[in-house]
């Protein structure tokens, strides 16, 4: 029986910024050794930041990230490190955990298990590793896996748990999405039981593009009981002893695909096991708002933004959306502007002013009357003799979209664009109007959600006007118009999308889904999937957004606009 002390460290780091990560790293390192930890464990792709994607293919910036490895292991006296990066051989590269003994690299295990499906594209850049790599003191064998590794049929943990390993290191680039976690638990409970093992899972944490890691590192023991959670979205990093149990070896089964390594690392003495448990628990609607106010922040400072600007309609969208900007990047480093049209109502320019008195904002007013106006007498000629529709409308949503990029332009501000997921998903949007901007904050928001997350601001203090939430949404680009002239109600609307985009449901099984069509007729179904499926040409022109659902439009879900495919939602 041995006592073994473990670092772990779930941090933010920045695709492509390889010194700053590996100073992070450094500083982790040191750290540890000053508290006598034995191993001190980092995510997936440190050094490299993840997920690299292109940069991968450029030979300077792998030898680069080779280069920073070799400061890391000059920083590892006396310590076990685990680190992700790249590394290569001849003409193959490896999603790799470099570990580290006393400055020595003295092994490297390659990942086995390359994700190619959703956001993930491994196999375009890495070749799978077949490596099992155990690490031994005495009574201690630690495994060492890279997040895949896990998540598909665990092959990789169950051969170290037959060669006695009695602790298994994952370090982790796992996104987070709205039912992650659940997924997460449950697998890695399983995980640990199964292989009677101690389990470290170690995630990264921060936006990066599109995606936000949310950390959530956790311990599992032998039992598969979770005795350690870190926080969820910020930073953090922690320390455990945990006492081990020397494990009988079992007939390896599955192990002749791999080539199995045994080093030998110092573990120092530690008197005592830690018996207490630290478990971070949120909400799933926190973890939504925490998730955005993270995206907005790293995308902002990662890209060297110091301000940004929202454009408030008066709705609830970019109401929402201001605020978020407000909790990531501070009062002062937000702009509001509203731009009233003549079919503005004057709640709508009223109800902005009062969410910035809240905010601590002031509000920018710049009507846009004498634009409209002016534009559209430079199109009567062209226009003469036609019908008004959209066109007409959609005037003014793109004249705001000049002047907001504008605005932008002037004074270097991110504009943070304020459509919602329903929106994205109909085409409910005008393309260069209101979709303009450098940052799409609820881009994979359900209008569902974005109440819920308007309720949520609102539980302690009124921060969002009630007006804001309870009022009937419109575009208001012509008189007495609503959302409900065209759309469902949202709740049956975001359920719809739901199941045609994430579930992959056909129009038979949405008609046969009881609380839709109770609500809606099939001929409304039957408009709104191919509203979805004509408007992918919008989709591709969007700003980045945050991922928070399990398929998000983009990287996610990669269709072609020019397609005339649409069996999924048609009786042939």
């Amino acid at each position: 029986m041995s006592n073994i002390k473990i670092s772990i460290n779930q941090i933010n780091t920045k695709v492509g910024s390889l010194y700053s990560n590996t100073e992070k790293i450094v500083e982790k390192i040191t750290d540890a050794i000053k508290n006598e930890c034995d191993i001190v464990c980092f995510p997936e792709l440190t050094i490299t930041g993840y997920p690299p994607e292109d940069l991968v293919l450029s030979e300077n910036f792998v030898d680069n990230n080779l280069k920073a490895l070799d400061q890391i292991i000059d920083s590892t006296k006396n310590i076990t490190t685990i680190v992700g990066f790249i590394d290569k051989e001849k003409d193959k590269l490896f999603n790799s955990a470099a570990i580290i003994s006393n400055q020595k690299l003295i092994a490297t295990y390659r990942k086995n298990k390359l994700p190619n499906y959703g956001v993930f594209d491994e196999k375009r850049y890495f070749t799978s590793g077949n490596q099992i790599i155990t690490l031994n003191h005495q009574d201690v064998k630690v495994g060492i896996s890279i997040c895949e590794d896990i998540w598909e049929d665990f092959e990789v943990c169950k051969i170290q748990s037959e060669l006695g390993c009695n602790l298994i290191i994952n370090i982790n680039g796992s996104p987070f999405d709205t039912i992650k976690k659940e997924q997460r638990e449950k697998l890695l409970s399983n995980v640990s039981k199964e292989c009677k093992s101690h389990l470290i899972y170690v995630n990264s944490v921060g936006g990066q593009d599109e995606l936000i890691f949310d950390g959530s590192s956790l311990v599992y023991d032998d039992l598969g009981n979770k005795i350690l959670a870190l926080p969820s979205f910020i930073e953090a990093s922690e320390e455990l002893t945990i006492e081990l149990t020397a494990k009988d070896l079992e007939q390896v089964k599955s192990s002749k695909k791999f080539e199995i390594t045994n080093e030998k690392i110092n573990i120092k003495s530690h008197i005592k096991a830690d018996k207490k448990k630290k478990l971070s628990t949120t909400s799933g609607i926190d973890d939504i708002l925490n998730a955005l106010i993270l995206g907005t922040k790293d995308y902002a400072e990662k890209n060297g933004f110091e301000k940004c600007l929202v454009s408030l309609s008066g709705g609830i969208d970019s109401a929402l959306v201001t605020t978020i900007a407000c909790k990531a990047m501070g009062a002062e480093n937000v702009r509001a502007v509203t731009l009233p049209s003549k079919y503005s109502s004057e709640h709508s320019v009223s109800d902005s002013k009062k969410l910035c008195d809240n905010l601590g904002l002031d509000l920018i007013n710049i009507p846009i009357i004498e634009s409209h106006s002016s534009m559209t007498n430079s199109l009567k000629g062209l226009f003469e003799g036609t019908e008004s529709n959209n066109a007409e409308e959609n005037l003014q949503a793109r004249i705001r979209g000049n002047l907001i990029m504008s605005i932008s332009n002037k004074f270097s501000w991110l504009v943070l664009s304020t459509g919602n997921k329903s929106e994205m998903a109909t085409g409910y949007a005008t393309l260069y109007g209101d979709m303009a901007g450098g940052f799409s904050v609820l881009k994979d928001v359900p209008k569902t959600i974005v109440y819920q997350l308007a309720n949520h601001i609102n539980k302690n203090q009124d921060i969002i006007p009630k007006n804001i939430i309870t009022k009937l949404p419109s575009a208001e680009l012509k008189p007495d118009q609503f959302d409900h002239d065209t759309l469902p109600d949202y709740e049956i609307l975001d359920l719809i999308i739901e199941l045609y985009i994430e579930h992959k449901k056909t129009f038979k099984e949405i008609v046969n889904n009881q609380k839709i069509i109770k609500n809606i007729s099939k001929e409304k179904i039957l408009e709104i999937l191919t509203m979805i499926d004509r408007n992918e040409y919008k989709r591709r022109q969007s700003p980045p957004g945050i991922k928070i659902t399990p398929l998000a439009f983009g990287r996610d879900r990669r269709y072609p606009i020019a397609s005339d495919y649409k069996y999924t939602y048609r009786d042939y």
